[in-house]
């Protein structure tokens, strides 16, 4: 019976670090791009993730008798840890984009000029950028859209913004579709 648990936990244990890194750059993933029109996005990422890094770090040293299957393991405990990291910090930029939504409020809807279309090619590690700059609020700011959007509208084109303001300092705009 008792080897029967322990290779029921064993199981467990590694089937959970071999998913926890994948489901973590899944949701991190998720989030960079619904995040990226925020006001401070570079901000908000730096936020979450040492949010995510300091949880990491305190669930590791609640759970690590449970994860230790044998001395290997505890003698490699800190490669553990990376990929425990990773998935924690994925899943702190995934529930702190999923909160700011949430708790953001509508302040203004208001129609924008395109002012100018902006294409950044990609390359090696480095995905390519659809940036409208449009005029809206009494300013200039850039809006990052998927390419088939970028492809369908013009410049000086009339669009529909709205303006979403946050408790937690973290601003952003959306299209109104």
């Amino acid at each position: 019976m008792k080897g029967e648990s322990s290779k029921a936990k064993t199981i467990f244990v590694t089937v959970f670090l071999f998913i926890m890194p994948f489901l973590g750059m899944l949701l991190a993933i998720i989030s960079v791009d619904k995040f990226k029109n925020y006001d401070s996005p570079y901000i908000f990422a730096f936020t979450f993730l040492v949010l995510g890094l300091l949880v990491s770090f305190f669930v590791q040293k609640k759970i690590k008798p449970y994860l230790v299957l044998n001395e290997k393991m505890n003698v490699n405990y800190r490669n553990l840890n990376i990929l425990f990291a990773i998935g924690i910090i994925g899943l702190s930029l995934f529930v702190g984009q999923f909160l700011n939504e949430k708790i953001s409020r509508l302040e203004k809807c208001e129609q924008a000029t395109v002012l100018k279309k902006v294409f950044k090619k990609g390359g090696f590690r480095r995905p390519e950028k659809n940036i409208l700059v449009i005029n809206f609020n009494d300013g200039n700011y850039k809006y990052i859209v998927e390419k088939n959007k970028w492809n369908n509208i013009n410049i000086g084109q009339k669009l529909e913004f709205c303006y979403y303001n946050s408790p937690i300092g973290f601003n952003y705009i959306e299209i109104s579709d």
